[in-house]
């Protein structure tokens, strides 16, 4: 089997990009396309110029758009070479793209004295791609340029990667729903307590920590302001950061100047962030693309594309992780479909699921390592070679979107229901003992806590901590837990 389109380029020019999930191939085992497991299967007699320039418009017409290997191959693809294709085909769909991308991507002018006349092309299809909600007309090519972002900051998203049932709006919708049925109740006040605590202690436990109360209360403070008229730039993301990060050492003034990295517990480097000469660009870009508010039109694509995106930017020494989850809430809380005092507890729900959250994160972060050629050292790596912005630049967010749907899908299903049962249950559970039993009433409300929470028996343990109180106590107080929260699960 020969290779065709983008990963003959690769191939041919060893570009220094990730990896094709399907790279194209010519196979006499096929009379027509066939995706298969591991790549795509085209006939022999499939139209191609075997030239760079018409792998590249064969990746274009059949592949999609792959901004991290067309701009790798630009270096390689003469500029004469565009302009004398578009000059043979100056209505062709794929060379009219091919020229924009030279100019978009390089920042440098085509001497092309071609007027294409033919009808405007998207430079990504429509049907395909989640696509800008106010593509440009760029008149030079007669392309409308639909892309999410800029040739700084781009993440492209494939319209099938996302489930359309049920969509953001409709489980925000559910959320508000299910809240506002507490409204004008004690029951409320504290449900959104609970919203507020359990993000910020999902968050702060996804990295392993416990945080204090006073840096508990900031970052509460912090969610209850996510979605107000702040500019996400590098002054802005400063202030969040210090606000978030552990103590005063690790507070920043400006995005980091040095190179940092991510180890597993054995010491092997699991992820390089863009090299510190790279980051500045490419922050423009992703400050450009979450702070524009008409360009990408998807709430959902929009959350996960700029929390995800700063992550794997970490334009900080410290702080990134929990930075990239309040992302989350301020695209959200911007979208205008919630309540502004509501929120999602979506780190809840992640911390109960970090297997998959952290596949979702090497699936970015193993494949940009790999390009990275380095040594290591005794106290840090001896970078030999990088590959610059580029694959943060452009970054597929199939996963991350789909992810970030899953997640909130279950806050919304699962979380703030059970949450809300747990809050009813409490309450009917305490009033009942409360009236019978003469306890503290912070004992009380400890062993229903813990009777609850152990499947409605008081462990063994628990009770030698609570000898003190007769076993006719404890037993009642186990039946009572046991059949309020039994008679909660039945209703449901």
């Amino acid at each position: 089997m020969s290779q065709i389109g983008y990963a003959r380029l690769i191939a041919q020019f060893d570009l220094t990009v990730r990896a094709l999930r399907k790279p194209a191939v010519i196979s006499t085992a096929v009379n027509r396309k066939v995706v298969a497991e591991d790549r795509v299967l085209f006939p022999t007699g499939v139209a191609l110029d075997d030239s760079p320039l018409g792998h590249l418009e064969f990746a274009l017409r059949h592949e999609g758009v792959n901004l991290e290997v067309i701009e790798a191959a630009f270096a390689h693809i003469e500029p004469a070479s565009l302009v004398a294709r578009l000059r043979a085909t100056p209505n062709g769909d794929p060379i009219r793209r091919a020229c924009f991308l030279w100019e978009w991507l390089t920042g440098q002018t085509l001497e092309a004295d071609v007027a294409p006349t033919g009808s405007y092309v998207d430079l990504f299809p429509v049907d395909e791609y989640f696509t800008s909600a106010m593509p440009r007309r760029m008149p030079r090519f007669r392309v409308r340029d639909n892309a999410l972002g800029t040739a700084d900051f781009c993440p492209i998203v494939r319209r099938i990667s996302v489930p359309t049932m049920p969509d953001l709006a409709e489980l925000l919708a559910e959320a508000r729903h299910t809240l506002e049925a507490t409204q004008g109740s004690d029951l409320y006040e504290r449900a959104l307590q609970y919203l507020y605590l359990s993000e910020t202690r999902g968050s702060f436990g996804i990295e392993h920590e416990s945080p204090s109360a006073d840096k508990q209360a900031r970052f509460v403070e912090l969610l209850r302001h996510a979605g107000e008229d702040v500019r996400m730039d590098e002054n802005g993301l400063v202030q969040l950061q210090n606000v978030i990060v552990r103590d005063a050492y690790s507070q920043e003034t400006s995005y980091r100047t040095r190179q940092n990295w991510l180890e597993d517990a054995t010491g092997r480097i699991t992820f390089f962030p863009p090299p510190p000469e790279d980051l500045r660009r490419v922050m423009g870009g992703w400050a450009a693309f979450v702070n524009d508010t008409q360009r990408c039109p998807d709430n959902l694509v929009k959350a996960a594309c700029a929390a995800f995106g700063l992550v794997y930017l970490h334009p900080f020494m410290d702080g990134n992780g929990r930075l990239h989850r309040f992302l989350i809430h301020h695209v959200l809380a911007r979208s205008g479909l919630l309540g502004r005092e509501w929120l999602i507890p979506v780190s809840a729900v992640i911390l109960k699921r970090i297997p998959a959250y952290h596949a979702v994160l090497s699936g970015f972060s193993r494949p940009v390592t790999a390009l990275w050629n380095y040594q290591r050292g005794d106290a840090a790596p001896m970078i030999l070679r990088t590959p610059g912005g580029r694959p943060y630049r452009f970054f597929e967010a199939d996963q991350e979107v789909a992810f970030l749907h899953e997640m909130i899908r279950l806050a919304v299903q699962d979380e703030i229901p059970a949450e809300l049962a747990w809050l009813q249950g409490y309450d009917a559970a305490f009033a009942m003992l409360d009236a019978d039993l003469d306890l503290p009433r912070k004992d009380l409300s400890a062993l229903i806590r813990m009777i609850h929470s152990n499947g409605g028996k008081l462990s063994q343990n628990r009770r030698r901590q609570y000898s003190y109180l007769p076993d006719a106590v404890l037993n009642r107080i186990e039946v009572v837990v046991g059949g309020v929260f039994a008679n909660g699960k039945d209703a449901c």
